[in-house]
């Protein structure tokens, strides 16, 4: 078995450990890295694979949330059901999304994806005889075979179970021909055209994957915190999003599972701080863009390479 392989194992059997020694609320925060981690592996794909920037994933993540919490409470589907609704709905606004990326790039696109995003928060808000507006959505627990699953703790391992899933789907992904063929569209759009990868095609195929993770996502958050409200799916969280997948790092499924944890854990850490938390994340993603710029996952890379540099002035 190779180190690689190994550390896998390890990093698994930790996070499989982890919460019997927590309480209550450490099992939540757990179950939240989980949740954010499957937003991190969306971004991983669109912005990692296809270089594609998107700022508008709170939409995604707000669709796949009402989407499923209306198709369990209204339509009286099952849990796992709901959320693949959940996934669908915003799979579909995916594709919508797709068609302005084949014209626009960069901070164009960007902006607008930020639009999609505030259009899908002020529709939600304002539906309010089938979203309950300002009042917000019940969400019942999950429950699976009958089973009602009460406590964070045990939703905590379905979550862990679903981010394994999803992380080996982006894997396979990533080593598929269509997934090559995206990540060569990145490094050079026109070698890549000339190639015969028709570009159109690949683009909306990753936004319709990236939108249906992060649905799958906040479908699984509606069920976690029990309650929705359109402000928990504002630019703040978009912004969020953005800076958990840099940090963590854009190219790989460990990096997003370590922006999953920081931004679970960061609020927690910087509570003392009130108002300067906003500060401090700011200074984070700025260092972390200017000295890792393949995210805190590039760490072991970077130390190894500092130490295997030689000293100044040696031969």
């Amino acid at each position: 078995m190779t180190a690689r392989v190994l550390l896998a194992v390890a990093g698994v059997s930790a996070l499989a450990a982890i919460p019997f020694g927590l309480g209550n609320y450490g099992c939540y925060i757990m179950a939240s890295v989980m949740i954010y981690a499957i937003v991190a592996l969306s971004l991983n794909i669109l912005i990692g694979m296809g270089g594609q920037i998107s700022i508008g994933h709170a939409g995604f993540w707000a669709l796949g949330a009402y989407g499923s919490a209306l198709a369990v409470t209204k339509l009286g589907l099952p849990f796992l059901a709901g959320v693949a609704v959940g996934g669908a709905v915003a799979g579909a606004f995916g594709a919508l999304v797709a068609l302005p990326a084949l014209r626009v790039q960069g901070h164009y696109l960007a902006i607008a994806t930020l639009g999609f995003a505030l259009f899908v928060q002020q529709v939600l808000f304002e539906w309010e005889w089938l979203t309950g507006g300002r009042q917000g959505l019940f969400v019942p627990r999950p429950a699976l075979f009958g089973f009602e699953i009460v406590s964070d703790f045990g939703y905590y391992y379905l979550l862990f179970a679903i981010f394994l899933l999803l992380a080996w789907i982006a894997g396979n992904f990533r080593n598929s021909l269509t997934g090559r063929s995206l990540m060569a569209l990145r490094m050079s759009p026109v070698a890549a055209e000339c190639c015969g990868i028709a570009r159109p095609r690949h683009i909306i195929i990753a936004f319709i994957i990236s939108a249906v993770f992060c649905g799958l996502s906040g479908a699984l958050y509606g069920h976690l915190l029990g309650h929705l409200s359109t402000e928990t799916f504002s630019l703040a969280a978009s912004l969020s999003f953005l800076s958990m997948a840099v940090i963590g790092g854009l190219h790989s499924r460990a990096g997003a599972l370590l922006g999953g944890i920081y931004l679970a854990l960061a609020p927690e850490l910087l509570r003392e701080f009130k108002e300067a938390q906003m500060v401090i994340y700011g200074v984070l993603l700025i260092v972390c863009v200017q000295f890792l710029p393949g995210g805190l996952i590039s760490l072991p890379d970077r130390a190894r390479s500092l130490l295997r540099r030689k000293p100044h002035g040696a031969p």
